[in-house]
């Protein structure tokens, strides 16, 4: 018996050692990961706080809120200037089969 824990014993220590780094790396990974995240949330926080005070400068010009870059008046865009509104045209004519 006292050979058998002879030869199990430092397999045993070495296999302890081994997966105790696998894991001390994997928290790091996950604690890293959170990390990445945290900060990424803060700095869009902070930017979309950042950005609220040109929204309010601007709020009251229109009466509404539109969205994709199009104010109401047709032929002007305070942000990237005048806009082209093009239907969406096909070429492809429809022949009715009787």
């Amino acid at each position: 018996m006292r050979n058998n824990l002879r030869f199990i014993f430092p397999r045993l220590i070495g296999a302890t050692v081994i997966v105790g780094l696998v894991s001390f790396i994997m928290i790091m990974l996950f604690k890293l990961l959170v990390g990445i995240l945290l900060v990424g949330g803060v700095i869009a926080l902070v930017r979309r706080m950042a950005g609220r005070p040109a929204y309010r400068l601007h709020a009251g010009q229109h009466s509404a809120y539109v969205s994709g870059g199009i104010t109401p008046s047709a032929d002007r865009n305070q942000w990237t200037g005048p806009i082209t509104v093009r239907a969406n045209v096909s070429q492809q004519t429809i022949i009715p089969i009787n």
